[in-house]
């Protein structure tokens, strides 16, 4: 393969051939349903592209770094479809995440549903953000079967594709189901959250769709699991710290809505165990209301930090970390492959926002 230094480049090289992609793909798309269903279902589309810009492609990447390890051959254009879908697949989850979190912010601006409600109704901004988000279901799963790739490899990668549907969406039920409960007891079903809503379709999903699709053996495939859930959930784990510790124009998404929603996450786990009778109180009374200030944020976040929540699940994030690194040379061999890996976790779990 390519001499890539390191994971930043790898990435940010195949972005600048993966984005040109996916925005011609939905700029034709929305062109052609303005003469088939007519301009107002055209600009949904847009709304759909436009929501894509300021992505970085690290999902789309993983599938391209799971064929090289797979094939051990640099991928060719043939990838760029499967690639594209776990894009767009993601774009439509988040949609779909931030109508039920109520989250009026994702990468810097306005979340879809949110777009949509400033040209209408309320009621019409979700109910139209549901349906694109749907479409960008759809989309990705046709990306796929029209792909240059073999019948019998596009059926392998399109069960991957799938299971890694299902799981995001089991996740995604849990995880409303706990935060509805308002019982945060539950560290067991916490970390199946993480495991379901984000690992599989962040790690382990965009690396065993490459890596079907070039014809891996099961042993990879099974160490690709491994790796990709403890570094999921680490990345989990890291993105609830930074969902309430960090500012909102930094991270680009609201750093209000996971206190609001009521978000079951081991941070509040952890702090209500550890928390004295006031801060307890103080919880009870913050926690997972639905307008919450600035302050009431920080009121919070000062409360996490006292108890030891923010260290300890940090401290947590770490363990899974080292899981992940364990994991690496079962993957592959092949020392340009274990390098990226291994800086893809470091780099995954360190960042700032």
């Amino acid at each position: 393969m390519t001499n890539i230094m390191n994971i930043e480049e790898y990435i940010r090289s195949y972005r600048e051939i993966l984005e040109p992609y996916i925005d011609d793909y939905l700029a034709a798309l929305a062109a052609r349903q303005a003469t088939r269903s007519g301009q107002e279902v055209a600009d949904l589309y847009e709304v759909f592209r436009e929501a894509r810009e300021g992505g970085k492609c690290i999902r789309g990447s993983l599938v391209k770094l799971g064929y090289e390890i797979a094939t051990g051959r640099p991928a060719d254009h043939s990838l760029l479809p499967a690639s594209a879908a776990f894009e767009i697949f993601q774009t439509a989850v988040l949609c779909h995440d931030d109508i039920i979190d109520k989250s009026p912010l994702r990468r810097g601006k306005e979340s879809i549903w949110q777009a949509i409600v400033n040209r209408s109704t309320l009621h019409y901004g979700i109910s139209q953000a549901i349906s694109i988000g749907d479409a960008g279901f759809f989309l990705a799963n046709r990306l796929i079967a029209g792909s240059s790739f073999g019948a019998e490899a596009k059926v392998e990668a399109m069960k991957v594709f799938l299971d890694v549907q299902l799981s995001t969406l089991d996740g995604q039920m849990l995880d409303v189901y706990l935060s509805q409960r308002r019982d945060y007891s539950d560290e067991t079903g916490i970390l199946n959250v993480a495991s379901l809503k984000t690992a599989w379709y962040t790690v382990v999903g965009p690396l065993q769709l490459g890596a079907v699709l070039g014809r891996a053996s099961p042993e990879p495939l099974d160490a690709m699991r491994r790796y990709g859930l403890s570094l999921g959930i680490a990345f989990q784990l890291r993105d609830d710290i930074l969902g309430i510790e960090a500012e909102a124009m930094k991270t680009g998404k609201s750093n209000t809505s996971d206190i609001a929603e009521g978000k079951a996450t081991l941070l509040i786990h952890h702090a209500m165990k550890q928390a004295t009778p006031d801060q307890l109180t103080a919880l009870r009374r913050l926690y997972g209301r639905e307008n919450i200030s600035e302050r009431d944020r920080v009121a919070v976040r000062d409360i996490f930090d006292a108890t030891g929540a923010f260290a300890e699940v940090a401290r947590r994030a770490e363990a899974y970390l080292t899981e992940a690194g364990n994991a690496v040379e079962d993957i592959t061999k092949d020392a340009e492959h274990v390098r990226l890996l291994s800086q893809l976790g470091n780099m995954m779990f360190q960042r700032k926002i």
